[in-house]
């Protein structure tokens, strides 16, 4: 595939045998990654457990790429997420186009060699409650997500049951802080969602667009570079 570096991993018995690859289409490509995310998995969750998502970044235009792979994982995951294909995802309301995807190896981007560590470090973590804790994880994390949006690009939402909190990090815009506080007691569906803490990024803010996780493999890829950069400085 173009712009990727394919590794292969054909061995029956590792874990790419143990669950199914879907290659879906038809969303809107100006998304953030998370938000696409949250809403695959609130669609695709009834096929079985995602295993990982992993949507593919144009890294020159600072937008997605028209396709994301799903793992997916149980007994006929992949026909159950086959028979999804056409229909319209309940978070944006547009049509998603699933297939099986024929690249079951692990996949590098060769954009992430230039993405500074600086930039992972570039995000605030707001601690928040008040929600509804009977509602499902997904949902409360769509909400959270779509609450906190207006502050930045969300970019992971953690929820934590048994202190009835909530983590939202929020990445790459000036008086993020100030705005998530802003938000502090507005009435969410019947919740008065409150915000207890904001916790300041450790590194200087950015707006490099890109994904809020990277795989082990690519993470290996931006270490290797940093490497062979620095040794060909001294």
């Amino acid at each position: 595939m173009k712009g990727f570096e394919f590794l292969d991993s054909s061995d029956p018995s590792g874990p790419r045998s143990r669950f199914s690859r879907i290659c879906v289409e038809g969303y809107d490509t100006s998304l953030y990654e998370y938000d696409l995310e949250l809403a695959l998995i609130k669609h695709f969750s009834s096929c079985g457990e995602i295993i990982h998502i992993y949507v593919p970044r144009n890294f020159e235009e600072g937008i997605l790429r028209r396709y994301a792979f799903i793992d997916i994982a149980g007994e006929g995951a992949l026909e159950k997420a086959l028979e999804l294909s056409g229909s319209h995802v309940d978070v944006g309301g547009w049509q998603v186009f699933a297939k099986e995807s024929p690249y079951q190896g692990e996949y590098i981007d060769p954009g992430w060699a230039a993405v500074s560590k600086k930039h992972f470090n570039s995000q605030h973590m707001v601690t928040v409650m008040g929600y509804n804790t009977s509602l499902p994880v997904i949902d409360l994390q769509i909400g959270l997500s779509n609450h906190f949006s207006s502050c930045g690009e969300v970019t992971r939402v953690t929820i934590l049951p048994n202190v009835r909190r909530a983590l939202i990090y929020i990445r790459g815009v000036e008086g993020a802080a100030e705005k998530a506080l802003e938000l502090s007691g507005r009435d969410v569906g019947g919740c008065n969602i409150t915000v207890t803490g904001v916790m300041q990024p450790r590194g200087p803010i950015k707006n490099f667009p890109t994904s809020n996780r990277a795989s082990p493999m690519m993470k290996a890829l931006m270490m290797k570079n940093k490497m062979k950069n620095q040794m060909t400085t001294e």
